[in-house]
């Protein structure tokens, strides 16, 4: 059974979808959407840093998000909120708008997907994720690619493959940082060759 909390982190995840939907829709341009994701993200580092420096601060966080959070975040690190910012604007600003925006929804689907199915029906273990967590967060993102038509399936497959390679293997970094980086990479290289 997933504790509650964990299905609150999972629905913040998925509201991370706002900034591919409001960099399609809302900002299409690339400056000016890059402007926009910056200053929000050096608002989120801001304010965790804050909340890693000030006891006051860390207390209010504790008071309303301390069962959302994992024990390395409380224990002295960014939050995923932060890291999501965070990689959310090097892929806008250094891909193309079209790579940025389906590597960022990898990451707010493949991961809450593979992450609840995991906790629910995973039994093959894979360090500390699962097998079965893999395979259904790889599923949510090859229907995202087959839907989204402004980059060849085969490309958007590949990154969608590479998203959840990256999410299932116990790299030193947050998810939230390596999965749009590393499919949005992959993603730009065979565009590139294309």
């Amino acid at each position: 059974m997933i504790a509650s909390h964990e299905y609150y982190r999972k629905l913040t995840h998925i509201f991370s979808l706002v900034i591919p939907f409001s960099y399609w829709y809302l900002i299409p341009n690339k400056n000016s959407a890059s402007i926009v994701i910056t200053i929000f993200t050096l608002l989120f580092i801001f304010f965790d840093s804050l909340r890693l420096k000030s006891n006051l601060i860390k207390s209010l966080f504790r008071l309303f998000f301390n069962e959302m959070l994992k024990d390395h975040e409380l224990k002295g690190k960014f939050t995923g909120a932060t890291w999501v910012m965070i990689s959310s604007t090097i892929v806008i600003l250094i891909f193309s708008k079209n790579i940025a925006v389906i590597s960022i929804a990898f990451l707010s689907i493949g991961d809450t997907v593979a992450g609840l199915y995991g906790k629910f029906f995973g039994r093959i273990k894979i360090g500390n994720k699962t097998l079965e967590g893999f395979l259904a967060g790889l599923f949510s993102c090859l229907i995202v690619s087959y839907f989204y038509t402004p980059i060849p399936l085969y490309i958007s497959a590949t990154g969608a493959f590479f998203a959840m390679l990256i999410e299932i293997l116990p790299l030193p970094f947050d998810d939230n940082l390596k999965i749009p980086i590393a499919s949005a990479a992959v993603m730009s290289l065979l565009s590139s060759l294309n």
